[in-house]
């Protein structure tokens, strides 16, 4: 029979330092007055004993469940499955990760009432995915006194709050300036009809980039299940127009999908006849259709990162250097928009 090896506790810790349990705890917690070398030694001692915290007993201690929650905020449009989504399920994993190296667990939660403090799952905190205008589940957790953080902001109420997000603005118009190098004049954006702040700005900076040229705008708004068909059916009414568009920024993935089944079937080129470009992620989806698509990447693995760790920071009454965090995006070139010079 093996011998069970001993689980190293605070007492181990702080025989070993000599000094109290007390200032283990407020070593280890970031808590209390101590001298910065004090703090240094017993965390050395700790990593040296191979010391890892007892994170139930922590949270019975501060009456806590350990548990932070994750919605998408469907308020406004037809229920879908966020994992299904390229941009989301990184967000999801980063956010997971970040979360359990902090010693908590990031539970995923329909944003039907799952997260809803009257009867749902108990949560320390939330990170709230894109929330609509007055969003009532944000609205919720904070009359009930639970800490929100969101990736995006609330497009009414933008300064209010903890909130990570992309320059959308400059995102859009760095998109827009690639179509135009490539040769598009008659720029297209395909949106979704609900409003959050990356569909807000993106539609505020492609309508004052239009304005800056003098070009009508021509914005065609999909059904708002950002599904394929979505995007095929507002393609082909903007291809079957008398001035049909040159090119086309789709603000989701999927719509661009359906943006390339459409033009096939009007025997329009992608990209001679039809620049394209989307909103995607790091997933290998955009490089595997054919043409390959540009994208514009907004790093959703960083915005859950920097959603998760600034949720804990809050949680454990730790200031944050920002209340707003801004994460960059980056456009990258592929086949649907090599026309022209870039």
């Amino acid at each position: 029979m093996g011998i069970r090896s001993q689980r190293i506790g605070i007492k181990e810790v702080a025989s070993a330092a000599g000094v109290s349990v007390t200032t283990v705890s407020h070593a280890l917690n970031g808590k209390g007055r101590l001298p910065e070398a004090t703090r240094l030694r017993v965390r050395n001692v700790a990593d040296q004993l191979g010391y890892r915290p007892n994170v139930t007993a922590r949270n019975l201690v501060v009456g806590r469940t350990g548990l932070l929650g994750l919605a998408v905020s469907q308020a406004g449009g037809p229920p879908f499955a966020a994992s299904d989504f390229a941009y989301f399920a990184q967000l999801m994993m980063a956010a997971s990760t970040e979360a359990i190296a902090d010693g908590y667990a990031l539970v995923l939660a329909p944003a039907d009432g799952a997260l809803d403090p009257s009867g749902g799952i108990a949560v320390d905190g939330a990170i709230i995915v894109d929330p609509v205008r007055e969003d009532p589940l944000v609205e919720r957790l904070r009359r009930a006194g639970i800490t929100v953080v969101t990736t995006g902001r609330d497009p009414g109420t933008g300064e209010r709050g903890y909130w990570v997000d992309n320059n959308h603005i400059a995102g859009a118009s760095s998109m827009l300036d690639h179509l135009e190098r490539r040769g598009g004049r008659r720029i297209a954006l395909m949106t979704s009809p609900i409003e959050i702040s990356y569909t807000s700005d993106v539609e505020r900076a492609y309508r004052a980039w239009c304005d800056e040229r003098r070009i009508e705008p021509l914005v065609k708004t999909t059904a708002p299940d950002l599904t394929e068909r979505a995007g095929y059916d507002a393609a082909l009414d903007l291809l079957s127009r008398p001035e049909p568009p040159d090119a086309i920024f789709a603000t989701y993935d999927r719509l661009a999908f359906g943006t390339l089944m459409a033009a096939d079937a009007r025997g329009v080129k992608v990209p001679d006849d039809l620049l394209l470009a989307t909103t995607a992620t790091e997933s290998q989806a955009p490089e595997q259709v054919n043409p390959s698509l540009t994208t514009l990447n907004l790093h959703p693995e960083e915005i859950g990162r920097s959603a998760a760790r600034l949720l804990v920071d809050l949680l454990d009454e730790q200031e944050p250097a920002q209340r707003h965090v801004i994460v960059p995006h980056r456009v990258i070139a592929r086949s649907s928009t090599r026309r022209g010079q870039g």
